[in-house]
This record gives C-alpha cells, sequence and structure tokens, in this order.
C-alpha cells in the first residue's frame, strides 16, 4: 500500500540560536550523490551488505528476536508512504507481511521479549492515530484494541523497563505540534493517557535513563514551530521541565545512554536551513547539560549507535548548510569526551537506521537529497 503525505514545516530557529560552523577536516562528504574529496588519506570504507527490497527513508526498524531485523514503512518519494515491510537474517534481507496501513514519521518499537513490535502514528494524509502490532511467531499485523488518544507523526516511543511503551509529543493531523503522551499497555494491547508534556514537541529524543522508568526528552521544535533547547523528565507518570536546558537549541538531532548513565545528544539543526556539529553530556544527578568536543561534520538526521567498547558511533545525517551528505562517519570517545573520523560509508545518507547486531552495525536505506531513496545496506565491522 502506498498513500501521498502531507508537506512538512520547515523549523524555524529563534534569533538567539546557536550556530555552529563545521571544522575543516580530511575525509569526504556526498553532495548530490557526487562524492567531493578533499586532502586526504585512502578512505576505508564500511562492507557493502545485500540491499532492501525497496528503497527508503523515514522509516522504523527494531531488534528482534535472534539478530534479526524489522524495518518497516516508510518513504519511497519525498511524498508517498509504503505499508511494505522486510526482515533482515543471515541470508539477507525477506519480504514480510505488510501493515495494515502506510506509515512514514511513524516509531516502530520491539516489546520488551522483541518478539512483538509496536509501529504507531504517521505523517501520511490526515494523519494517524492508529497503531499496530507485528507478531513475529504468527508473522502477521494486527490492529491495537484502541487508538491513541490522538494522531500524531515525528513523536517518540520509548520502551520501559515494565514493558509499557511511552509515546509522547508530534504533530496531530491538524499539522498542530502537541503535548500529549499516553501509554501502550502489552498487556491489554491498548492506549492509556498519562500526563501531557509542559512544552509541545515534535522531532525531538527521547531516552530511557538508567533506572529504567525515567524518561529524559530534548529540544525539538515547539507549538510555534521554533527550535527550542528545553528539556524535560518523565517520573513515576509526571513530566518536570528541566531549569538546566541544553547548550544548543536542536531538532533532527540524536541522543543515546552511556554507560555511566549521562546521555549524549548530537547534531541536529532546524530542517532544510541549518546543521549542527556541536554535542553536549547531560548528568542525569545535576539534572544539568554540558558541552563536549563538537564532531567533525554537521549532521541533521543521524544515528547514534552505542558501541560494547563504551564508545558511540555516529552516522550519516545531512548538513543542511552545505547541502551535503558526510561519507565519514566518527566516535564518540566518553573519557576524552571528543570525537575522531572513522571508516566511511559508501553511500551518504540520513533519515536511515542504524541496528548493533552480533559485532557489527547495520546501517540501512535513508535519503540522499535525490528524488528517490537509497537502497544499500553496509556493515561496520567492530
Amino acid at each position: 500500500m502506498t498513500t501521498t503525505m502531507r508537506t512538512q514545516e520547515m523549523i524555524k530557529t529563534s534569533t538567539n540560536t546557536q550556530n555552529t560552523s563545521i571544522v575543516s577536516v580530511e575525509g569526504e562528504v556526498k553532495k548530490n550523490n557526487n562524492v567531493q574529496t578533499s586532502t586526504s588519506t585512502q578512505p576505508v570504507f564500511w562492507n557493502i551488505d545485500k540491499p532492501l527490497n525497496t528503497a527508503r527513508s523515514n522509516f522504523g526498524s527494531a531488534l528482534l528476536a535472534n539478530e534479526q531485523v524489522l524495518v518497516a514503512g516508510g518513504l519511497i518519494t519525498s511524498s508517498s508512504a509504503i505499508s511494505q515491510t522486510e526482515v533482515y537474517t543471515s541470508t539477507g534481507w525477506q519480504l514480510a507481511p505488510a501493515m495494515k496501513l502506510a506509515r512514514a514519521y511513524h516509531t516502530v518499537t520491539a516489546f520488551a521479549n522483541n518478539t512483538k513490535v509496536l509501529a504507531a502514528g504517521s505523517a501520511t494524509t490526515n494523519g494517524l492515530q492508529t497503531a499496530e502490532v507485528y507478531n513475529i511467531v504468527n508473522n502477521t499485523w494486527t490492529f491495537t484494541s484502541n487508538n491513541m488518544s490522538s494522531s500524531r507523526h515525528a513523536h517518540t516511543a520509548t520502551l520501559l523497563a515494565n514493558g509499557q511503551i511511552l509515546i509522547a509529543g508530534g504533530y496531530n493531523a491538524s499539522g498542530k505540534i502537541i503535548s500529549t503522551a499516553e501509554l501502550y499497555i502489552p498487556s491489554s494491547n491498548s492506549f492509556i493517557n498519562t500526563t501531557n508534556m509542559n512544552i509541545a514537541r515534535s522531532y525531538f529524543t527521547s531516552t530511557l535513563l538508567s533506572d529504567g522508568s525515567s524518561v529524559l526528552v530534548t529540544g525539538g521544535a515547539n507549538a510555534s514551530n521554533y527550535l527550542i533547547s528545553t528539556a524535560e523528565l518523565y517520573i513515576n507518570g509526571s513530566w518536570i521541565l528541566l531549569s538546566s536546558s541544553m547548550t544548543q537549541s536542536r531538532a533532527y538531532h540524536a541522543a543515546v545512554l552511556l554507560n555511566d548513565g549521562t546521555v549524549l545528544v548530537v547534531g541536529g539543526g532546524a530542517g532544510g536551513a541549518t546543521a549542527y556539529s556541536t554535542a553536549e553530556i547531560y548528568n542525569a544527578t545535576s539534572r544539568k547539560f554540558t558541552a563536549v568536543g563538537s564532531m567533525q561534520y554537521r549532521r541533521g538526521g543521524l544515528t547514534l549507535t552505542l558501541l560494547p567498547s563504551g564508545k558511540v558511533l555516529a552516522t550519516g545525517g545531512v548538513d543542511c548548510t552545505s547541502n551535503t551528505y558526510p561519507l565519514v562517519c566518527e566516535l564518540y570517545d566518553p573519557v576524552t569526551r571528543t570525537w575522531s573520523s572513522t571508516l566511511m560509508l559508501n553511500h551518504g545518507r540520513s533519515f536511515h537506521q542504524s541496528v548493533l547486531l552480533n559485532n557489527v552495525v547495520l546501517t540501512t536505506d535513508g535519503n540522499d537529497g535525490n528524488v528517490s531513496q537509497v537502497i544499500s545496506s553496509e556493515k561496520y565491522n567492530l
């Protein structure tokens, strides 16, 4: 099933939004699918893997049991979403049953036992209030017993330690950025309302903290569609607006929990206008943000993957400031709080997905600025 998407608004930057200039480094970036090379050493690339059957961006993915990966929905053009799903196994990508509805800018979240997956929302025409569950054993999609309280896309979904999934924010069917939040309860296959966030936001991040129940949300665009630096915590069913904001307003960014319980927040931008290379750390004890070393490239729509070593791999993204797609990937060292270059992608991409498997990071599809999406899978060997 294919359906037409609504056009998304560009997020506005306030007058005090910081713009970070890119640091000149050796390496390669991709602009309009052409590699541009600066003075550099011989590049070393990721390993090309078997491609998906359908190119897509702005899709969802989840790690299943037995090291399998599910990808679901996404955009096949700048305005058309699909319902098709695929599963990655040791033999490559295999088509799986399609979702009930086409979805893009949705969330795909694995249950605690990795045998079921919740797909919620979409930015398709009129938005979607529905959600559906994929059962890996039965190989079927079924609708949840009730719909979400609001249609939403560009929201977040976070698996809690108790097995519930926290759904928050995003745009509703009218294109309004919302603050509502709700919980998906697996035992009843249904949604219940929880308290609203203090600030409506879209294109933000949501990270489960080390205690398994607290969730940190950062940045995004607010109800006036302006880039924001605020953050808040979801604790015991309530939201607390932090008195300490991020050091940088950002949306389309990425965040990941580190082994020491801090959260690394990286990159982002304003969607089609600017992108950032800055990074910062959230301390769960002090509830404050501290700037750390910036990446070498500006990136929005990137992925962050925590590696077994404790380092973090930053992959892909788009530098909207210069309309380039960095091939060079970067590693964050939590000890020195600095970044270093590592292996290069074969194909620049943003709004892709990266999943940690056994000794490899698998990165799939995405957008490279062309009309069609990227049909490509690559592996980063650990």
